[in-house]
């Protein structure tokens, strides 16, 4: 599988996955081959630039691989998300309120939508890199709907895919506080580019 995805997250860039050129463990002469990160992904926490980034926010080191050389981007480090379950089909991150507020004392706005583009944004790479599209996600549309104010704690953040294609994705997000109440329900398409 070639190419990589790219996850626009706000002012973060997170590049998913480039071919990596490996020495060839077999063969002691210089001749290198080229070898996807799915199939060779990474032995040691020791050799990937961003490890201890990707263990801050959750990432499950079988998914360090299509983070390629640029990790989580360091808006979702700013913002404290981490994330507790990623897959295609579903991903879930938390995110304090403290830190993440405006000047009311309640959670920003902007820190919501910023963590409904990271999911959705990283669904869609992770839809990218699995199905070997190539392709990296452009977020196109973003719109959230705030239903009532986080004042303290996490939010929980649960993405799910609405549509994934070969060249659009979308994405629901729904954000809720530690009592399972709704905060805010975001949607975000992506267009998955070369």
């Amino acid at each position: 599988m070639s190419g990589f995805a790219t996850s626009l997250t706000s002012a973060s860039l997170v590049v998913m996955s480039q071919n990596h050129t490996t020495a060839s463990a077999s063969n002691e002469s210089s001749d290198s081959r080229h070898t996807s990160e799915a199939e060779a992904p990474l032995r040691a926490t020791t050799e990937h630039p961003f490890a201890d980034q990707l263990t801050r926010a959750g990432v499950p080191e079988e998914l360090w691989g299509p983070f390629g050389k640029f990790g989580v981007g360091p808006l979702v480090e700013k913002l404290g998300i981490v994330f507790t379950e990623m897959s295609t089909r579903r991903l879930v991150a938390t995110m304090p309120v403290e830190g993440n507020t405006q000047v009311a004392g309640i959670l920003h706005g902007g820190a919501s939508a910023a963590l409904a583009e990271t999911l959705g944004s990283f669904g869609a790479a992770l839809h990218s890199f699995e199905q070997g599209l190539g392709k990296r996600p452009v977020g196109v549309d973003l719109n959230s709907t705030h239903h009532r104010a986080g004042v303290s704690g996490l939010v929980t953040a649960v993405c799910t895919p609405i549509f994934l294609g070969s060249r659009i994705t979308t994405h629901e997000i729904i954000m809720s506080d530690e009592q399972g109440k709704r905060l805010c329900t975001s949607r975000i398409t992506n267009m998955l580019v070369e």
